[in-house]
């Protein structure tokens, strides 16, 4: 969290502790203590590379390069990049296969119901439209969120899921998979509807345009960028949402 407070990023303590019960994750060190670490979240098809995080006292040797090269031979992998990262991944050997850029605003109104909460029953299902849509089987994953000690809350829609969470006073809306922009629109608006400010990373130039209709502005956006392979899996013209920009 120190890291964290010094890059200024809005990862949370829950957020850490969930991604390292879903995989591994490595530091570098020095007689200072921590400088810098990497996250693996390991899937069949592939891994996700996250938490690529360095202090600025020591910036400009090499340790985000050699963090993440420690864990490429494992296979291939996926990541989100940031502007400023995405030309270390690529002197690594990682090429964009797509981008998400972050909206942010806030939804008046009732909800349509078009959603409602999920139950164990819908595990199965949802692994499945996640399996086909992401191209990522994460049973590990899933179990988390369906837990106990989940940061999300899981709704199932017609045909597809979303996942909510909070980040401070913010909902951050993913996983979200529909079988087609209209009805991704109407899931997002469903669960966000009353929820204060809300988050959402998309690419889908539909689904952008209905957010920028209702007033949501652009935060950052990130590079969606693999190694080993030559795309990432799945329907993802369903995919509308990733579960995070850390788990892809």
């Amino acid at each position: 969290m120190k890291l964290v407070t010094d890059r200024g990023w809005s990862w949370t303590p829950a957020q850490w502790e969930m991604l390292l019960v879903l995989g591994p994750g490595f530091g570098a060190f020095d007689e200072t203590g921590l400088l810098g670490t990497t996250l693996v979240t390991p899937y069949p098809e592939m891994q996700a590379i996250s938490g690529v995080l360095v202090g600025s006292w020591a910036e400009r040797r090499g340790i985000a390069g050699a963090l993440v090269s420690n864990v490429l031979d494992a296979g291939p992998s996926v990541l989100y990049a940031t502007a400023m990262g995405q030309p270390l991944y690529e002197r690594l050997g990682f090429h964009p296969v797509g981008r998400a850029s972050e909206y942010h605003g806030e939804i008046t109104g009732a909800a349509a119901g078009v959603t409602r909460p999920a139950t164990p029953d819908d595990l199965a299902s949802v692994v499945a439209l996640d399996r086909a849509a992401s191209g990522f089987t994460r049973e590990a994953f899933w179990a988390h969120v369906f837990g106990s000690s989940s940061v999300y809350t899981p709704h199932v829609a017609e045909d597809g899921f979303v996942c909510t969470r909070r980040m401070g006073e913010t909902l951050v809306i993913g996983p979200l998979v529909a079988p087609d922009a209209a009805a991704a629109c109407e899931i997002i608006a469903d669960v966000a509807a009353g929820a204060g400010p809300s988050r959402v990373d998309v690419s889908d130039p539909d689904v952008v345009a209905f957010l920028s209709g209702e007033g949501y502005e652009v935060r950052g956006c990130c590079a969606l960028m693999v190694h080993g392979v030559d795309d990432v899996g799945g329907d993802r013209g369903r995919y509308f949402a990733p579960a995070s920009l850390a788990l892809g």
